[in-house]
């Protein structure tokens, strides 16, 4: 059996679990912080069982998820996809803090899938125009950029920027955005275009953002909201 994507990460564990008192400080809740309740040891290639797939994704929480041998051993298994809020958010006696990853350039042309979110996108680069970051990860060695923003999603593959706006009508259900979105435009990517796959995750997500918790919906819900809130697609 092979997998469209096989998920390597915290999944059994809830967010609301991992992380204390999720504080959001702008209405557009894209700054916030969190207190940090514990973490794992990391996940090694020993790890992974005998599977073929075409995408491996790596969906981590914080910095330690993940052992670097694991980016070469998949690269050779099938395409990675990558979170790097996993390598970015850092434990400091209980506070949930962002920094950069210092190995960025060693790894980051293992990764074909690559998402951050407006922030991580600069404290990567240290740009904040998400064109440019993208660019500069990129150049860095990943194949296929996602850059999340309150305001829209964007993806650059080296040639070209592809942008959907975010439609949400209300933010109940901001926790866990960068997955949905993330996770639903790989595995469209595995027989879809960029632009297909990226108005699905947009949408999907955009639908997820109106109500607490995860994404509860199914194909025809999203192709029905786009249909109504995306018309002009």
């Amino acid at each position: 059996m092979k997998y469209d994507c096989y998920l390597i990460g915290p999944v059994s564990l809830d967010y609301d679990e991992a992380f204390d008192g999720v504080v959001y400080y702008t209405a557009d809740r894209e700054r916030r912080t969190a207190t940090v309740r514990g973490t794992m040891d990391p996940f090694r290639a020993a790890d992974i069982p005998d599977v073929e797939a075409e995408i491996f994704q790596m969906a981590g929480l914080i910095y330690g998820d993940y052992d670097y041998e694991l980016f070469p051993f998949l690269a050779k298994k099938g395409k990675v996809a990558c979170d790097m809020q996993g390598f970015l958010r850092r434990a400091e006696d209980g506070a949930l803090l962002f920094y950069d990853w210092e190995e960025k350039k060693d790894y980051l042309p293992y990764i074909t899938y690559l998402k951050t979110d407006a922030a991580e996108a600069e404290i990567m680069t240290g740009l904040s125009d998400r064109r440019e970051a993208a660019k500069k990860l990129f150049d860095w060695g990943a194949k296929e950029i996602m850059i999340t923003h309150h305001t829209e999603v964007l993806v650059y593959d080296g040639e070209t920027f592809y942008t959907c706006p975010i439609r949400a009508r209300n933010l109940s259900g901001r926790t866990g955005r960068g997955d949905s979105t993330f996770g639903s435009y790989i595995t469209e990517r595995i027989d879809k275009n960029i632009p297909d796959a990226l108005l699905y995750a947009s949408a999907l997500v955009s639908l997820k953002m109106e109500t607490f918790g995860p994404f509860k919906g199914n194909r025809r819900d999203v192709e029905e909201y786009i249909q109504e809130l995306y018309p002009e697609y």
